[in-house]
Formats: structure tokens, sequence, C-alpha cells
């Protein structure tokens, strides 16, 4: 029994380079919001450059970057701290390649809590422009009603996964 169990637990362990198939996938994702980024930072450009925009539209399409941005070092990070945690560290041995600070400090507990301060971001640039970018219909004010409801519940969660870990580390 005791043979079957290291068995299967080396199979375990020797599996974690599967995750390398997701993390590369991240990265995918990560050059086509790139794309994405490019593309919408020529397009602003040439409205700049050519046309007419107003100041709302300016600050709504600025707001898209900026939310493009957030998403891809969401994504970013997620990538490279479960590289670091799950997979391994060995690419950081190499002395011309410098680790970030950061990621000494990574834990399961610490990425939650990075995740959830990333998408409380996000979802706050989303929550202005949503607010700035319509009329003050009733429908629109619905709308705007739910995306608060939905970023305020973002922000509990994240509130609620640290005080759920202050309680763990002081029983500890």
């Amino acid at each position: 029994m005791e043979k079957l169990l290291s068995w299967v637990g080396s199979l375990l362990y020797g599996m974690r380079f599967t995750m390398m198939f997701f993390y590369v996938g991240l990265v995918t994702i990560i050059l086509g919001i790139l794309g994405k980024f490019v593309l919408e930072t020529y397009r602003l450009m040439n409205t700049l450059l050519f046309d007419e925009i107003s100041k709302i539209d300016l600050i709504i399409k600025v707001l898209e970057l900026v939310d493009m941005t957030m998403v891809a070092q969401l994504v970013w990070v997620v990538s490279l701290a479960g590289v670091s945690l799950f997979v391994t560290t060995r690419h950081f041995d190499q002395s011309e390649m410098k680790k970030p600070d950061w990621l000494d400090h990574v834990n399961t507990y610490n990425l939650k809590l990075k995740l959830a301060f990333a998408i409380i971001s996000i979802s706050g640039v989303h929550a202005l422009k949503t607010y700035l970018g319509g009329d003050l219909s009733l429908e629109n004010v619905q709308i705007i009603a739910v995306v608060a409801v939905i970023h305020f519940t973002f922000v509990l969660s994240a509130i609620g996964i640290s005080f759920a870990e202050r309680l763990t580390r002081e029983q500890a």
C-alpha cells in the first residue's frame, strides 16, 4: 500500500508540468490583449489627431485602454505566480534574470488577495466607464446600480478573504 501511495504521489508531482499548457495559454491571451491594445491606441490617436472627440468619449476610450492594461497585468500575475508556485523556479536561478521581489512573498493566499484587488480595480474602472458613458434614463440608472452592486460585492469578498487570513494567522 505504501508503495502504491508513493507511486501516486510521484505521478501527481510529476504531472505539475502539465500546468504549463494553461500558463502558455494565458500568455497567448496576453498577446491577444496586446494586439487589441495596439489597435485601439492607433484608432484613438487617429481620432485625436484628425477628428473631433468629446471629453467624455476621450475619457471612456482611455479608461478602456486602462482596463485592458489591468486585465493583462492580472493574467500576467496569475501566470508568473502560478509557474513559480506550482511548476518550477529554476528559470530564476540564471544570474541574468532577476526575480521580481513580490514573487518571494507569494503564496496561494497572497495570490488570491492580489487577484481580488486586481478584480476590484478592473471592476471600478468598468463602473466608472458605465457611469460616464450613459445618460440618466431609468434603464441606464438601473444598469449603473447593478454594476455598483457587483463592484461592492467584489470589495466585500476581498475584505472577507483578508479577514479570514488574519484569523487563520492569529490562530496559528
